[in-house]
C-alpha cells in the first residue's frame, strides 16, 4: 500500500508539472489538440498509479510524448495560419447584422435553441438585442450587442478618461513585496512611515494594501473594515 501512496504522488506530480507546461489555457478555453492532451494524461498516469505492477515509465514516457506533441502543435499554429486553422478550426459568425446565419449553424451543429442558451449565458436576454456572435474556436460565443443597444461608454460622451492600470499590491497577507513597492515609486521607510501613522505597527496584521491607478491606498487589516486613503494625504507630514 505504502508503494501505491508513493506511486500516486510521483505520477500526480509528474502529471501537474506536464499540464504546467503545455501552458495555462482555462478547461472551458482549451483548443482540440489540447483537450485530447488533457485527456489522454488522465487516462495514461490511471493505470500506472493503481497497479503497482505497471513500471512507473509506463506513465512517464507517452506523457513525456504527449507534451512533446502538443509543443509541437503549439509551434505549428503559431509558424503556419493552414496549419492553426487545421488543429484550431476557424470563427463561425452565427450572428450578423442582428440575422442568425442558419447554414452556419448547420456547419458547427448548434440548434437555434442552443443558439439562444449560450446567448443568455454571454448576459444578453433577448436575440433581438444581438448585432453580432461569434462562436470561438475555443467553444466560447463572443456577444457584441446592436449599437442602439450596447450602454453609452465615455468615447461617445467625449471625454478622455484615465487609462486604468493594475494596481500595486505592496503588502499582500502580511508579506511585503518588494518590487511592488519599488514600481509604484514607493520605498519600503516611506510605506513603514505610513503604516505607523495608521496605528499599524505589526504588517502581520495586514491583510492588504495596494496602490491604484488613481493614486488611492486600499488597506484591509485581517478581521476589519477596508480603509481607501489619498496617496497625497497618507503621506503628508513627513519629514
Amino acid at each position: 500500500m505504502l508503494t501505491l501512496f508513493f506511486r500516486a504522488i510521483i505520477l500526480y506530480s509528474f502529471s501537474v508539472l506536464a499540464v504546467r507546461l503545455m501552458g495555462k489555457r482555462q478547461i472551458g478555453q482549451l483548443q482540440p489538440y489540447e483537450l485530447v492532451a488533457a485527456i489522454l494524461i488522465a487516462d495514461l498516469v490511471a493505470e500506472p498509479m493503481s497497479g503497482a505492477e505497471t513500471p512507473l515509465l509506463y506513465g512517464i514516457v507517452p506523457v513525456s510524448a504527449l507534451v512533446l506533441m502538443h509543443s509541437l502543435f503549439g509551434i505549428l499554429g503559431m509558424k503556419s495560419p493552414a496549419a492553426r486553422r487545421l488543429l484550431n478550426g476557424s470563427a463561425r459568425v452565427l450572428v450578423l447584422d442582428g440575422s442568425i446565419q442558419y447554414e452556419e449553424l448547420k456547419r458547427v451543429c448548434i440548434t437555434v435553441s442552443d443558439l439562444l442558451e449560450m446567448i443568455r449565458a454571454a448576459g444578453t436576454m433577448s436575440i433581438s438585442d444581438v448585432g453580432t456572435a461569434v462562436l470561438e474556436t475555443n467553444g466560447a460565443l463572443s456577444v457584441f450587442p446592436r449599437a442602439q443597444c450596447r450602454a453609452v461608454s465615455t468615447g461617445d460622451m467625449g471625454l478622455s478618461p484615465q487609462e486604468d492600470t493594475l494596481p500595486h499590491i505592496l503588502i499582500a497577507d502580511g508579506k511585503y513585496r518588494p518590487q511592488e513597492i519599488a514600481r509604484a515609486g514607493l520605498t519600503r521607510e516611506r510605506l513603514d512611515a505610513f503604516l505607523r501613522r495608521q496605528g499599524i505597527g505589526d504588517q502581520d496584521r495586514i491583510l492588504l494594501c495596494a496602490l491604484d491607478h488613481e493614486k488611492n491606498i486600499f488597506l484591509q487589516l485581517c478581521g476589519s473594515q477596508a480603509r481607501r486613503i489619498q496617496l497625497e494625504e497618507a503621506l503628508c507630514g513627513e519629514a
